[in-house]
């Protein structure tokens, strides 16, 4: 309709402002983005946060903003977008305390939308059983899907599992960090890859129950590297 087509035309007005490179163009860009969030246009709300989260037109970064934003955003329309990146924030811990199962959850939940980096993510934390039981074939299932869907990384991080010997340290593909053994509820997959409930024996990391929030910026930085990589769509 009518609206619909103001409001596409305004979101690609204001994506081309925000990626100019003077400060006056981004901050216009921002405003328009901003009225169009607060209109609720799903696409311009995800968008927001990600724009707020980053630090874009000269503003801080404001991770708890974007947080807002993309929350919002999953709760009225399931927005896939929103979806993974909330669940990014839950994985890193980033603007929002840290809760590795439901990360796997909503990467789950925007996987099964068809959303590339989020099927890729799925698949690197049932590599790793970041939030969820290892399970090596769930999470080819999963990275094969990123790659059938354009993700570029995909198909190289499948040939690197495939490659994977039993007994050798793989650095990233490894689980090294996790020590001892801890009873959780979370999420583990099925045959055909889909999510399910159940309690499982996961791994506890040393120094206890911290993953990538800022109390431990070395597991920060690397998920941000995986989750970076998992962008590169």
């Amino acid at each position: 309709d009518k609206d619909e087509y103001c409001h596409r035309l305004n979101f690609r007005v204001a994506s081309a402002l925000l990626l100019q490179y003077d400060e006056e163009s981004q901050k216009k860009g921002m405003d328009i983005l901003r009225r169009l969030a607060e209109t609720g246009y799903s696409d311009a709300m995800a968008y927001y946060g990600i724009c707020l989260n980053e630090g874009r037109a000269g503003l801080d970064p404001n991770a708890e903003a974007a947080v807002s934003w993309w929350q919002l955003s999953m709760d009225r329309y399931l927005h896939s977008q929103s979806v993974y990146e909330l669940a990014v924030a839950k994985y890193t811990g980033e603007g929002v305390s840290e809760d590795e199962v439901e990360a796997v959850r909503l990467f789950a939940l925007a996987a099964e939308q068809d959303h590339p980096a989020a099927a890729y993510m799925l698949g690197d934390c049932m590599l790793d059983g970041i939030g969820v039981e290892m399970d090596r074939g769930a999470a080819l299932v999963w990275l094969v899907r990123a790659s059938e869907l354009g993700h570029r990384g995909a198909r190289s991080r499948v040939m690197a599992v495939l490659e994977k010997k039993d007994g050798e340290d793989y650095g990233d593909f490894t689980d090294a960090s996790r020590q001892t053994f801890v009873q959780h509820t979370l999420f583990s997959a099925d045959k055909d890859g889909h999510i399910i409930q159940r309690t499982a024996t996961i791994r506890k990391k040393i120094g206890g129950d911290i993953g990538g929030g800022p109390s431990n910026p070395t597991e920060l930085h690397r998920r941000r590297t995986i989750v970076g990589k998992s962008r590169n769509t």
